[in-house]
């Protein structure tokens, strides 16, 4: 039997907190009132308390490697304790750790759902996100250590997130072969969201009639949760962030970044971008 849990799995700022906007409303029961601080899908593996108390261990006084078998018997334990579909949002990349120890493990897992976007857009994206400069973004996302939560003080509710480049990061999810996969690009996503919703629903197990998937995608609007998001606040969003839901749209960096730019991210990444369709025509 296959595990309970689903993993909503990303590079940062690649549509996944979309996603898990469009599965809480697909769950919801009709007229509930769904709060955008109440989204499916909550980044529970990463929670260090979590896994303190479940592996009596104390993790800010251990490296990040040797947290991986210790955060594989916390995600053991959530899929024992919960029902599937249990949705948990990852930005970790898929690692194997010492004696092929799995981050992930097939046996706690149902299904992955890796939600992948155009490096271009997410160069953008990303920068904003952390309120750096694109330049510095674009370094960030080749470089093979890049980490979430680094921990400089040891005090961080949060475990280091292991990034690495983001070619590497499309790869170590999209090529494993141990938890079954569904691929949507976000630029599909934005194209036919009920079909995108339609597809991870089916990989989750979810029986989903396709009005409650039309109910689901829009409720999940950019604009409402923009409006969600000014008036409840977001507690997802990083404290120097001025809003967390921003465009949506595909395509922004046509006018945002530079040729040099553009060259840069196609050179670090050509080989996953040729695979996905992202390379610029003139570039192909």
């Amino acid at each position: 039997m296959p595990g309970s849990i689903v993993w909503l799995a990303s590079y940062p700022k690649s549509g996944n907190t979309w996603l898990r906007a469009m599965l809480t409303h697909l769950l919801a029961a009709p007229g509930d009132d769904v709060s955008v601080n109440a989204l499916a899908g909550a980044p529970e593996g990463g929670d260090r308390h979590a896994l303190d108390d479940a592996c009596a261990i104390s993790s800010a006084e251990m490296k990040p490697a040797e947290l991986l078998p210790y955060r594989a018997l916390l995600h053991r334990q959530m899929a024992a304790e919960n029902a599937a579909p249990f949705f948990v949002k990852t930005h970790d990349q898929y690692a194997l750790g010492p004696g092929d120890t799995a981050l992930f493990p097939a046996d706690a897992s149902r299904a992955a759902i890796y939600i992948v976007r155009n490096p271009l857009d997410v160069a953008l994206s990303f920068a904003h996100h952390n309120q750096q400069d694109v330049d510095t973004t674009i370094a960030r996302m080749a470089d093979a250590d890049s980490t979430l939560n680094r921990w400089p003080d040891r005090i961080s509710d949060f475990l280091p997130v292991h990034l690495g480049r983001w070619s590497d990061h499309v790869a170590g999810w999209t090529q494993q072969d141990a938890i079954p996969l569904c691929l949507l690009r976000y630029e599909d996503m934005l194209t036919d969201p009920a079909a995108a919703l339609a597809r991870a629903a089916a990989a989750a197990g979810l029986d989903a009639a396709p009005a409650a998937i039309a109910a689901a995608v829009a409720a999940s609007r950019f604009d409402r949760l923009r409006d969600r998001e000014a008036i409840e606040g977001f507690s997802e969003k990083p404290a120097n962030m001025p809003n967390f839901f921003r465009a949506g749209r595909a395509g922004e960096w046509r006018s945002a970044l530079t040729a040099a730019q553009v060259t840069h991210i196609v050179a670090d990444h050509r080989g996953q971008m040729a695979a996905l369709d992202y390379l610029p025509a003139s570039m192909a």
